[in-house]
């Protein structure tokens, strides 16, 4: 080798250190013209590794929105596949200290440009199976809006859907749910939001009720403050006030129900989407009141006071919850001023905010109910004749009868086909009441083939409670579970149901002349019964749902009165 001497061409780096470096030449080894050669090769292949990965990293790199003023302040969010993402924006002060077991107050204006580029935090809530997200924050009233394109236009004026999670009012998190392809396919703006669940979220207890502002059903409160925050702000974002549909399923499906009984949302929406709520039991009152008690007497405060409560620690409130979450996935509680009526009688004597409403379930709900998905303890004999006699013993050996366990591979699948019975007759009960006031359109998802993000487990898991999720919401995997893409199949209904979904949202049925070049769905008639069956490889719409779930028999066992 040949040493030869040369001077540093920038000497920046080293005058820049701590220490002084005096300027010197350095040596530099020159290689045969060979040897050379490949270290040129070597050296060039790097800086072209570099620079690919630079471009990857230039393209991955988030592209922010144009700055959209809201009401409340500045906001600027993330564009990602065609859609302008603004995250964790907040709608509400945070309920905490005095304003625990409050109704929600406005959130407070800011000057700054919120980055809303990140989900809030989820509200306090335990860890309960793979449907949950574990927190303990109580400052979680956030909400997040999906709109086509990189930076929304006021003037365009597009349907509003404003999402409620399902949870059983227990659990939930807004961060499960992209509305990404509702807003991208759908032309709509998309609105998902964190409310209060559990005991912070409904609970009703003498020393709070007696404060003087409405109470029990907080987080009732907080979708409706919500909801006025949209009559705000949505225009900002390119949606239309004055078109809204609010739609939920499960725990949000029973929120749904709850606004469209609520006196306080009145105007507030315009169109309603059920999806698999079917709890409107009465919680008595005085039973809400008594769980109250125990739940404060438990928590250690033995003087009752509203002073006591709302000085326990989030995990004292969610430890000592149980009193609560025993009627909490009920109907909300008559409170006289959010819930004015139980259920039934509302919705049977039209005493409701009377809007367009579709409605279904999903064709094997109760197999997301056994317990073996969380406990891997499959269900047993004994527990499926426990679970007849839950419809009342007088009632125990009719359903046996009809529901023989013999005539099923499992008791699992012999307690989701009676279940099955048992909801599909409250849901028909429901379009019975509400299409004697307002347009009705109702469904069952039928895809047996959907992917489950449960663990394995010893039955079909099929159609199972929350399945059409992930056709609405992109890889939903219900909180902790594994997500799994669809297939080109499911993608196909996906996309009909997506069209069908914003459709409704955009004209109030589902069925709009020339909306989409699917199966047409006729608005819920009781004398044909009809739902539109949402299956591959397409849609169709099946007459005498009752017939096909014997609710001759289930409405004479069901009572809602």
């Amino acid at each position: 080798m040949v040493e030869a001497a040369v001077c540093p061409l920038n000497s920046s780096a080293a005058a820049s250190t701590s220490r002084e470096v005096p300027l010197r030449c350095e040596h530099l080894y020159l290689a045969k013209p060979a040897f050379l050669a490949k270290i040129l090769g070597l050296a060039l292949a790097i800086l072209s590794l570099d620079a690919r990965d630079s471009s990857v990293a230039h393209a991955q790199a988030p592209v922010l929105t144009g700055v959209i003023h809201s009401t409340e302040g500045d906001v600027q969010g993330v564009v990602a596949d065609g859609v302008a993402k603004f995250l964790g924006i907040p709608y509400a002060a945070p309920p905490v200290g005095e304003l625990r077991w409050q109704p929600p107050r406005d959130a407070a204006h800011w000057t700054q440009t919120l980055q809303a580029t990140r989900f809030g935090s989820t509200c306090a809530q335990p860890q309960r199976g793979v449907f949950s997200a574990p927190s303990d924050a109580e400052d979680c009233l956030y909400l997040n809006v999906f709109a086509p394109g990189s930076t929304p236009a006021e003037p365009a004026k597009r349907p509003v859907m404003v999402w409620f999670y399902g949870g059983g009012l227990f659990s939930g998190e807004s961060n499960d749910y992209d509305g990404s392809k509702l807003a991208r396919r759908g032309d709509v703006v998309v609105v998902t939001l964190n409310y209060r669940v559990g005991a912070l979220g409904f609970l009703s207890h003498p020393a709070i009720n007696a404060e003087g502002h409405p109470f029990a059903n907080y987080g009732i409160m907080d979708q409706q403050l919500a909801l006025k925050w949209v009559q705000r702000n949505i225009a900002a974002f390119g949606g239309d006030p004055d078109n809204v549909t609010i739609f939920g399923q499960s725990g949000g499906g029973t929120a749904v129900m709850a606004n469209l009984q609520s006196p306080l949302s009145k105007g507030l929406f315009h169109r309603a989407i059920n999806q698999s709520g079917t709890r409107i039991a009465v919680t008595p009152p005085a039973t809400a009141l008594k769980a109250g008690q125990d739940f404060a007497a438990a928590a250690g405060c033995a003087d009752q006071s509203a002073k006591c409560l709302r000085s326990l620690s989030v995990e004292q409130v969610l430890a000592n919850q149980a009193p609560i979450l025993r009627y909490v996935t009920e109907f909300p509680s008559v409170d006289g001023s959010v819930i004015t009526h139980p259920a039934f009688e509302a919705f049977s004597k039209g005493l409701f905010n009377h809007v367009p409403i579709m409605t279904g379930l999903v064709r094997d709900e109760q197999a997301y109910f056994l317990p073996e998905p969380n406990t891997r303890k499959p269900l047993t004999e004994g527990d499926f004749d426990r679970y007849a006699a839950s419809f009342g013993t007088e009632h125990k050996e009719t359903l046996l009868k009809r529901y023989p366990l013999a005539s099923y591979p499992s008791p699992s699948l012999a307690e989701i086909a009676m279940a099955q019975g048992a909801k599909a007759c409250t849901a028909r009960l429901l379009d019975q009441q509400w299409s004697k006031y307002v347009p009705v359109y109702a469904y069952q998802f039928e895809d047996r083939t959907a992917p489950s993000y449960f663990p394995e487990v010893s039955y079909p898991m099929r159609a199972y409670h929350t399945a059409e999720l992930q056709y609405l919401f992109p890889l939903f995997r219900g909180g902790q579970g594994t997500s799994h893409p669809l297939s080109d199949a499911q993608d196909r209904l996906s996309d009909v149901m997506v069209d069908y979904w914003t459709t409704f949202a955009r004209h109030g049925t589902p069925d709009h002349a020339g909306a989409q070049a699917f199966a047409t769905w006729p608005r819920y008639s009781a004398e044909t019964d009809n739902v539109q069956s949402l299956d591959i490889p397409g849609p169709s719409t099946v007459d005498g749902y009752g017939k096909a779930n014997d609710c001759s028999l289930w409405d004479a066992i069901l009572s809602f009165q």
